[in-house]
């Protein structure tokens, strides 16, 4: 009799140690599911961790003392949601921190399911979380129970609600230019499986802690609090990978690659995304910054355009279509640079480049074009203008159809024309200004054509005028009002040697 009541003995205390250790255990375990919903080292987090596992801690006693773990499913689980109710569920919302819980009893259906999957992992109710669209839910797995959890405010998801989430996240992945075009020709139900979490849709503790995480990142990207939500996305992917996160990153560089007051900032962002997916339309933007970059200063030193150009082509390196655009721009602002030191030979030299790579391409020839021009300005001298311009269409014929160039010819055609009248060159300046006909009428007319127009007649029409022969003064006036019948001047020398025709 002694030896049973000693095995009893043994027994009743044997069966109290494992209950002792079992609940140890769950102890040590609810320390390290608060260390993934509430992670951090600061002394800020870890009071918040500390003040939420005391609430938790005194929650779970009170489901002790009211034996929860005698009860069938049932009645646990309306105990437990009578407890987690009145002690937490004060402020109902969308998209809180799971401490805010504890905090200021501030909830929504996500956080409301954490707190309710760590209370049913601490008894051993078997439960089962899912992810709705930007929600986490919990549902009860017990074969025998018919009570089901829920939350003192209105679920308002329907079918209809849900296709506009999904519809809302393919535009945001469309407007971050996330997809291939490709891509796109796929169904959206399929993009959105894919890119939103995988398809997945039953997570555990731990991967509920990291979604929990993305909706506060979405939560700070609307509030347009970009460093917090970054945070909340590293945080996130050090509990579980998903797709939705690279998605919202994303989108918060966008908005860091647009702080125009803060161009360093938002081109560090614009390489980080180029870093991720080269290509368009990053590729773009990132010029537009270089020519911000070098054009910043009204006139950068070559220093400034070659040190910009290297870092950029180190960027860009293994990817030759960007390189072969930079490179073009390059050749450009270093060609305009020696456009304005007049140093005709170096924009040759880089506009010569850039049209070797290009040489049908329109916008290239008007920037030649237009190089040319502007090198042409400082040199007055006609005979010297001409060399210039017959060495310069010899070398790129497509000038001797662009009007940008042709002005600047027929310019100092007509300088050369009023020089030789100046001097009673007649038969010098009637061949030139014949010369400047035969050109003005091969096809459309600059934008100067009008002043080197009267700059030739005039000249020739006073080389007659002096001459006494006022008809062949009048002649070649009449000419250049035929050409321009609204040039006001020309009409008041045709009146004025009409005078001397009486």
């Amino acid at each position: 009799m002694k030896q049973q009541l000693l095995l009893l003995t043994i027994l009743l205390l044997t069966v109290g140690t494992l209950r002792a250790e079992l609940r140890a255990d769950k102890l040590a375990e609810l320390d390290v599911h608060l260390q993934l919903l509430l992670p951090g080292t600061s002394n800020y987090e870890q009071a918040n961790r500390a003040f939420a596992k005391e609430q938790i801690q005194n929650l779970l006693q009170v489901l002790e003392d009211r034996r929860i773990r005698r009860k069938k499913t049932d009645k646990a689980l309306q105990i437990l949601q009578e407890e987690i109710t009145v002690r937490f569920f004060r402020k109902p919302g969308d998209f809180n921190n799971f401490h805010q819980l504890f905090t200021s009893g501030s909830y929504d259906r996500s956080t409301a399911s954490a707190l309710y999957a760590l209370a049913m992992e601490h008894f051993d109710l078997p439960y089962i979380l899912k992810v709705r669209d930007a929600e986490i839910l919990l549902e009860v797995s017990a074969e025998d129970a018919t009570h089901k959890l829920t939350l003192p405010h209105g679920d308002h998801w329907t079918t209809a609600s849900s296709q506009r989430f999904q519809n809302a996240y393919l535009e945001v992945l469309r407007s971050i230019g996330y997809l291939s075009p490709a891509e796109w020709r796929r169904s959206p139900k399929a993009l959105y499986d894919q890119y939103y979490i995988g398809g997945q849709t039953e997570v555990d503790l731990q991967q509920m802690a990291s979604f929990l995480f993305c909706r506060q990142a979405l939560k700070a990207y609307h509030d347009q609090a970009w460093s917090t939500a970054l945070d909340c996305l590293n945080r996130s992917e050090l509990l579980q990978r998903w797709p939705v996160q690279k998605v919202i990153r994303r989108a918060v560089w966008l908005q860091l690659a647009n702080q125009k007051d803060n161009p360093e900032e938002s081109l560090r962002h614009l390489w980080m995304i180029w870093q991720e997916s080269p290509g368009a339309p990053w590729q773009r933007e990132l010029l537009r910054h270089f020519n911000q970059a070098i054009s910043a200063e009204s006139k950068p030193s070559i220093w400034q355009i070659d040190s910009t150009y290297l870092s950029f082509q180190e960027q860009y390196s293994r990817h030759p279509s960007a390189q072969g655009q930079l490179r073009e721009l390059y050749y450009l602002h270093r060609a305009r640079l020696h456009a304005r030191e007049n140093n005709t030979e170096l924009v040759m030299s880089f506009m010569d480049s850039l049209y070797n790579l290009h040489p049908q391409n329109l916008e290239v020839q008007d920037v030649l074009a237009g190089m040319l021009v502007w090198s042409l300005r400082s040199e007055r001298e006609f005979n010297r203008g001409l060399t210039l311009i017959q060495k310069y269409e010899r070398q790129y014929p497509f000038l001797t159809n662009h009007l940008l160039f042709q002005d600047r010819n027929l310019f100092y055609q007509a300088e050369r024309i009023r020089y030789h009248f100046n001097a009673d060159e007649a038969v010098l300046g009637n061949q030139y200004l014949q010369t400047f006909k035969a050109h003005s009428n091969r096809g459309s007319r600059p934008p100067g054509y009008v002043s080197w127009l009267s700059t030739a007649h005039l000249s020739a029409s006073d080389y007659y005028f002096r001459k006494r022969n006022y008809q062949q003064a009048f002649i070649l006036v009449e000419e250049a009002r035929q050409q321009a019948p609204q040039d006001p001047y020309l009409d008041h020398r045709v009146d004025v040697l009409r005078r001397y025709l009486r």
